[in-house]
């Protein structure tokens, strides 16, 4: 979900903050409705935010950058490798934030962040093709457990939940080339605090949380369809490598 439903979910005491403050540059983001709390968080799970609490969600994919949606702007501090949105894991700061240069509040919607030094974690690796309709995808994410605006925080502990990938015409406003739609549903779906979470298949990242379809609830969590960056379009994926390749 976009993090321009962080801002509304910040004011409600929602997002992945629960009842933290977020940045007012954030917008919405999604949580996970309908999942499953992971047993042992991936190393490559990140919690996004600031002094105040984690409102985003992200992948760490090099030792020093994590990735996330482009709303998610203003993290000072990023949690690497808990499964628990407030301890354990790396708890790094951030020294440099890069959006990619497309966003236009839909499509594009990817950002780095890079962190002050280095953590030990590994970082999960770009699938180096889109994922086919129909392929078993796995989303994860610290957004609320409950589909409605406002109706809880944050989730403190990292979830998981299994989907389809679904045809580009079944998510109204998706931007093909550069995004990819998930068969979601209003029992089962990521929501308010997953924004910049990861859509993994075969332990390889393909997407990254944006936002819901557009059409009938589409700003609201358990509905149907969701669209995430595809990471692995080669415009995202190089731009990912270059933009670290210069530090």
């Amino acid at each position: 979900m976009k993090i321009s439903r962080l801002s509304a979910i910040a004011a409600m005491a929602l997002a992945l903050l629960g009842a933290t403050t977020v940045p007012a540059q954030a917008a919405s983001t999604p949580d996970i409705v309908g999942g499953t709390t992971v047993g042992t968080a991936p190393s490559w799970a990140a919690a996004v935010g600031d002094s105040s609490g984690m409102w985003c969600s992200g992948e760490l994919v090099a030792s020093q950058w994590v990735l996330t949606a482009a709303h998610c702007e203003g993290a000072t501090q990023i949690r690497i490798g808990s499964k628990n949105l407030n301890s354990g894991g790396t708890l790094a700061k951030v020294s440099k934030w890069v959006r990619n240069p497309k966003y236009n509040g839909g499509g594009y919607d990817f950002s780095l962040y890079k962190l002050t030094s280095a953590v030990s974690q590994t970082p999960i690796q770009i699938a180096s093709t889109s994922p086919a309709v129909g392929s078993a995808v796995t989303l994860y994410g610290f957004g609320q457990t409950c589909g409605t605006r406002g109706c809880g925080p944050m989730s403190s502990t990292l979830r998981q939940l299994s989907t389809k990938v679904a045809t580009d015409s079944s998510c109204g406003g998706i931007t093909g080339s550069v995004e990819l739609c998930f068969a979601t549903t209003v029992s089962g779906s990521d929501c308010y605090g997953d924004s910049g979470g990861p859509a993994v298949v075969n332990g390889m990242l393909v997407g990254s949380d944006s936002r819901g379809a557009d059409g009938p609830g589409a700003d609201t969590c358990g509905r149907t369809k969701s669209i995430y960056g595809d990471a692995t379009a080669s415009v995202i994926a190089s731009w990912v490598r270059s933009t670290i390749s210069a530090g």
